[in-house]
């Protein structure tokens, strides 16, 4: 005997489709569920990139509106160290925008300003030939640490981990 709930094909398909929301949902929950936030003081530094730089810095994330215009933003200190080539060192400073989904974390960054490189000589027009520092990471459930890739001129894994901040 055939119900006379599913006689009716837009009925039928409501059912169905409410059916599979609600199967799907529990998955959909997991994808949005909220990270931690980045916003606080941290310390960043890669891998190796092109097996002689390594980027290292500090960067403070400030949360900026709130509610559904919740966003953040970053400024940061980058010095780029390498154990080969022409360039020993190179001192910047960027800004970057976050965008956050659940954990991950994509940090999009704009190059402020050459501070130095050593040697001296390489100053001059750096700041046109620097590529900004951009990351995508993923933040720890505790808040505590991000990991991911740098991306640049080259790419290489990240870690950062959150400076500590005194209490009053």
């Amino acid at each position: 005997m055939k119900h006379l709930f599913f006689k009716r094909p837009a009925v039928a398909g409501l059912a169905a489709a409410l059916g599979l929301a609600l199967c799907a949902s529990p998955f959909a929950m997991a994808q949005l569920k909220k990270g931690p936030s980045p916003a606080g003081n941290w310390e960043f530094k890669t891998s190796k990139l092109n097996d002689r730089c390594i980027i290292s810095g500090e960067m403070q994330i400030r949360e900026v509106g709130s509610g559904a215009n919740k966003r953040f933003s970053c400024t940061f200190r980058a010095v780029q160290s390498c154990t080969a080539g022409d360039i020993r060192t190179i001192h910047t400073d960027q800004s970057c925008q976050l965008t956050q989904t659940g954990s991950k974390i994509s940090m999009v960054s704009k190059l402020e300003r050459v501070v130095a490189t050593d040697p001296k000589e390489l100053m001059n027009g750096m700041d046109r030939r620097y590529a900004p520092d951009n990351f995508y990471v993923t933040i720890s459930p505790g808040g505590d640490e991000m990991e991911g890739m740098f991306e640049s001129m080259g790419e290489a894994p990240v870690k950062f981990r959150r400076k500590g901040e005194l209490l009053s």
